[in-house]
């Protein structure tokens, strides 16, 4: 068979994990071309924990990508993708045009925190370590006064990102002894926490914030921000805010949406089992990937999601290369939640169940919180290792 070329898209969890697996099962034989505009990898789970102050030192927290790539037989092309061609497999970045055989979309979400007036002044970014830095230091001066967490539009990722982020909040304030004098609660369109986990899931988070005082805010959908007045403005009503964590709306990247890949949902319809768009050999994983579950309701953005349809799609290719036998992704995954103190609790299942999704929800326990602290830095690890 003569040589494919293999071009992936974007270098987050899902993209790494496609060229990994791709190098490991077709390297020697095949050209394999991942695209970034960024040399370094970043877990975005380590913001979480700049809030409490924990994780400080970024450069602990991200790892070189280009050089682990570049030992597995994998060209990094550090550049920005400008256009994208489906039907041709062609993408065009700021430096090149490349075409390819197999084409894999794992740009991520791109974060709009423009779409709604005043929230880019007004609140920090919790996905973004500078932000989620910054908005650590912030809560550690604070004596009084309200702490508002705003989830701005559905979907998001990380679904338990912000529910977790008020706990740790919520633990800092504690240890800083002003709990007592900071009002702090979340705002959200949704009408129940992570509610693709189902009912188990949003009732227990419903009740660990009202056991720690934490005001939970629904179907808030919001309209604006007047950071003179430092006041938030729903459809419905208002709230104030001293200090303000952001959930910022998120959206398909521009090379994405213009190329015509998105649907009316604004992200990309995929076989569910295959991840494969409507242009054969071209896929589209992780969080771009709309997957409508059987009660009607869409697959939640997440890392293991991501992970787990990469190897499906790296697999596939292989196969199609004469190299193994092809898989299906199942949606079979688990999250871990963060409750402060040194727990979290774990929604574990398959998300393709009928007529909804069958999640097991374990308590909250210190074995869980060791072991999201270990899941989380797999990535990382074996990126370092390998440099």
């Amino acid at each position: 068979m003569k040589e494919a070329s293999i071009l992936v898209l974007g270098g987050g969890v899902g993209g790494l994990t496609v060229a990994s697996e791709l190098a490991r099962l077709v390297g020697s034989k095949h050209k394999i071309t991942l695209v970034d505009r960024r040399a370094e990898f970043h877990e975005c789970v380590n913001s979480l924990w700049a809030i409490t102050q924990e994780v400080t030192d970024y450069n602990a927290i991200c790892a070189d990508v280009s050089a682990t790539l570049g030992k597995q037989g994998v060209d990094f092309v550090k550049a920005e993708v400008r256009r994208i061609d489906p039907a041709a497999k062609t993408v065009e970045t700021d430096s090149e045009t490349i075409r390819a055989d197999y084409l894999v979309i794992a740009l991520g979400a791109k974060l709009a925190p423009e779409l709604v007036p005043g929230l880019p002044e007004a609140g920090y970014n919790i996905y973004e370590w500078e932000d989620a830095l910054i908005f650590g230091h912030a809560l550690l001066e604070m004596d009084k006064g309200s702490v508002g967490v705003l989830i701005a539009r559905t979907p998001f990722k990380c679904p338990a990102a912000p529910y977790e982020a008020a706990f740790l909040i919520d633990e800092v304030l504690r240890k800083e002894g002003v709990r007592e004098k900071v009002e702090l609660g979340v705002y959200t369109p949704e009408w129940q926490p992570m509610l693709t986990a189902g009912d188990e899931v949003g009732s227990m988070l419903v009740g660990e914030m009202s056991r720690r005082g934490i005001a939970y805010n629904t179907e808030r959908m919001v309209l604006k921000v007047n950071t003179q007045k430092k006041e938030i403005l729903f459809e419905v009503d208002e709230a104030e805010y001293d200090l303000l964590a952001v959930v910022p709306p998120h959206v398909a990247p521009d090379p994405v949406r213009a190329c015509g890949l998105t649907d009316s949902t604004g992200w990309v319809p995929v076989h569910p089992n295959t991840l494969e768009t409507r242009h054969k050999g071209v896929y589209a994983i992780g969080d771009l990937a709309s997957i409508r579950l059987h009660n009607g309701l869409f697959l939640p953005m997440a890392g293991v999601f991501a992970i787990s349809e990469g190897v499906t799609v790296a697999r596939n290719i292989a196969s199609q290369l004469e190299e193994g036998s092809r898989v299906e992704f199942d949606g079979e995954g688990f999250c871990y939640i963060e409750l402060g103190g040194g727990l979290a609790a774990k929604g574990q299942g398959n998300f393709y169940a009928r007529p909804a999704p069958k999640i097991t929800l374990q308590p909250p326990t210190r074995e869980n919180w060791l072991a999201k602290r270990e899941f989380a830095s797999l990535v990382i690890n074996s990126l370092k290792t390998q440099n």
